[in-house]
């Protein structure tokens, strides 16, 4: 929304905006981060019906703010942009685009683009699921998934690969008065904003390794510890869903219907490995096969080098998946050497374990118009980043993730496949 006054056009190729709040409609969706710090500075909402607000709400919520800004009218959806390339003589990027509604496709030019392209939009489907003959679907994490279908289902198979660290999450509905308070006592809002965002800040602690800052952490494991042994009675459940890695290296859930859907009769929690499907059967490593009726793939999404292959050519030709890699290198996940004049929101080593990731995007187009603002003053019709500058703020990352849990070597989404993190910023977001 930052955008509104030099933003002349977009597209989506989705029918709707919304990004992951369109797309993932699975049961019992919602967001992990509390409802209040999930809006937009200078668009606040004072009308969460509760402490975490649920996927629709939030997805309605971003279409009230577009239609405010008459952003609708700026972007042109069902359209897929299906090439971009830089031109060097032009200083120009060059846009290829389909129509998915009709088939036609046409071509348009920008001095400036953004990539607001996310990094939870392509499902990870693993190839031994791929055979399934049945009704599948996808998802990103049980944690949602299971207390939305298990009053619903006759019996439910869990396969956990790896167990999760799990603390209460105590959402409460948003009475009357509050809302009265927020709405006519702005103020009042800001204060209660504030306070939570420092709160989620205060957490960065709990991610660190350093030995003065393992008492947040030390409490939040012990916290999650007495939660499953209150939650889950049965010890051998209890000890198929207790993590054996350090609390923090994989996201942190939050919830208190989790546990309490795990341990009903009507559930069994496996815990072998999976290795295919035949027909409508899951083929375990054991030997056993057990046949379902619909599948539910709870495995997250693609969130390394996601570009296709020659999809996006910047400076003197270069492919950016090729040029990236495992190993993205860029200035503070924003713009790259590859890409003059190009903006990436949520780029590499900007995604959050704390806090609120809406602070970052704000930041990064708050940073990204002062650029433009400035390009526009000088009357220059390039900027990029060096090289240099580039590799330094990745040193810096990898040295400062040295000191934190992410780091450890837990197989996390956080981590490319040589184990360097590039999906978490590694501080707080005031640090940004």
């Amino acid at each position: 929304m930052g955008l509104t006054k030099t933003f002349k056009d977009g597209s989506s190729p989705t029918p709707e905006l919304g990004g992951t709040w369109w797309s993932n409609t699975c049961p019992n969706v919602a967001c992990d981060v509390k409802s209040i710090d999930y809006a937009f500075s200078f668009e606040p909402n004072y009308d969460w019906s509760s402490s975490y607000a649920g996927g629709a709400e939030i997805w309605d919520y971003l279409r009230r703010v577009a239609r405010k800004h008459h952003l609708y009218d700026k972007i042109r959806f069902r359209t897929e942009i299906t090439h971009i390339e830089w031109d060097d003589g032009r200083q120009k990027w060059v846009l290829d685009y389909i129509n998915l509604s009709t088939g036609d496709q046409g071509r348009y030019e920008a001095d400036i683009v953004f990539a607001g392209m996310g990094p939870l939009r392509i499902p990870k489907i693993p190839k031994e699921f791929e055979a399934f003959e049945g009704p599948k679907c996808h998802t990103a994490h049980a944690i949602q998934v299971v207390p939305g279908i298990v009053n619903t289902v006759k019996h439910l198979d869990y396969y956990q690969r790896t167990a999760s660290y799990v603390v209460p999450r105590r959402n409460v509905p948003t009475n009357a008065l509050w809302k009265f308070l927020f709405r006519y006592m702005p103020f009042f809002h800001f204060i209660v904003y504030k306070l939570q965002y420092w709160a989620s800040e205060y957490t960065i602690a709990a991610f660190s390794t350093k030995l003065i800052d393992r008492i947040p952490r030390l409490v939040m494991t012990a916290m999650a510890w007495l939660f499953r042994r209150i939650q889950i009675r049965n010890t051998q459940l209890r000890k198929k869903l207790t993590p054996k890695y350090e609390m923090g290296c994989r996201r942190i859930v939050v919830s208190s219907d989790y546990y309490p859907a795990l341990a009903r009769k009507n559930v069994d929690v496996h815990t072998e490995e999976i290795t295919g499907v035949k027909g409508n059967s899951i083929l375990l490593k054991d030997g056993t096969s057990q046949e379902v009726d619909v599948l539910v793939l709870a495995t997250g999404f693609h969130v390394q080098n996601i570009l296709p292959s020659r999809f996006m050519i910047g400076k003197d030709g270069a492919d950016v998946k090729t040029s990236w890699g495992t190993n993205p290198q860029t200035y503070y996940g924003l713009t790259s050497p590859e890409t003059p004049n190009m903006f990436f929101l949520l780029g590499p080593n900007i995604g959050l374990g704390h806090n609120s990731v809406l602070f970052m995007v704000e930041t990064q187009v708050e940073y990204a118009l002062k650029a433009i603002s400035h390009m526009m003053k000088h009357d220059l019709t390039t900027l990029e980043v060096t090289s240099q500058a580039c590799r330094d703020f990745a040193d810096e990352v990898d040295e400062k993730m040295k000191g934190m849990v992410w780091s450890t070597m837990c197989n996390s989404w956080y981590q490319n496949k040589q184990g360097r993190v590039t999906a978490l910023w590694w501080s707080s977001c005031s640090h940004y």
